[in-house]
């Protein structure tokens, strides 16, 4: 079946991603419980829109990025088993308008949002990783692992805010800085 639409649908039936925190890894779950509950208690607002994800919804990620954002062509995505999608139509336009279809059925981050591909070997699938999205007005104070309480201002950009970043990291929660959403046991 060749890339597009259909992919996304096959993937939420086959290649689920999960949303719930109870489904990470036992010693980044309580981290991260930790982190956001220091986030809440703070005033902040926290949605979480992935935990664990299933290597073949990665693939489709990684390569559906590449090949929508020209970072490939559709002939380089490598196979998976289980997993029967035709990259190259043999028309780019069109490869890359399949590709484009599941980006945005997936809802991935793209420039300037996200510069790179979603990983095939993410921390995710691992159970290592959380993407979310966290939000308040002006400043609050969260409170460090430690106790301690660090002002923190809003900033629409979540990777520019680097005090956000060191508060997290005091729960063993580190940010990547090119992924808006993502936060991981080592920030990768």
């Amino acid at each position: 079946m060749k890339s597009g639409r259909y992919w996304v649908t096959w993937a939420n039936s086959h290649a689920k991603n999960s949303q719930s925190v109870e489904d990470l890894e036992a010693g980044f779950k309580a981290n991260a419980k930790a982190f956001i509950k220091a986030l809440t208690d703070a005033g902040a607002t926290v949605k979480v829109s992935t935990t664990k994800r299933s290597a073949k919804r990665a693939y489709l990620f990684h390569w559906s990025w590449k090949i929508s954002q020209g970072k490939c062509k559709p002939s380089e995505a490598k196979k998976m088993s289980g997993v029967d999608i035709q990259w190259d139509h043999n028309d780019l336009a069109k490869s890359k308008a399949g590709a484009l279809e599941m980006v945005k059925g997936f809802g991935l981050a793209v420039p300037p949002r996200s510069i790179y591909p979603p990983s095939l070997t993410s921390n995710h699938i691992a159970g290592k990783a959380i993407d979310m999205t966290i939000t308040w007005s002006g400043t609050i104070t969260i409170k460090k692992n430690d106790g301690t309480g660090v002002k923190v201002t809003y900033m629409k950009n979540v990777n520019d805010n680097t005090v956000l970043h060191t508060v997290g990291a005091s729960y063993s929660v580190k940010k990547l800085k090119s992924d808006a959403p993502h936060w991981s046991y080592n920030g990768r």
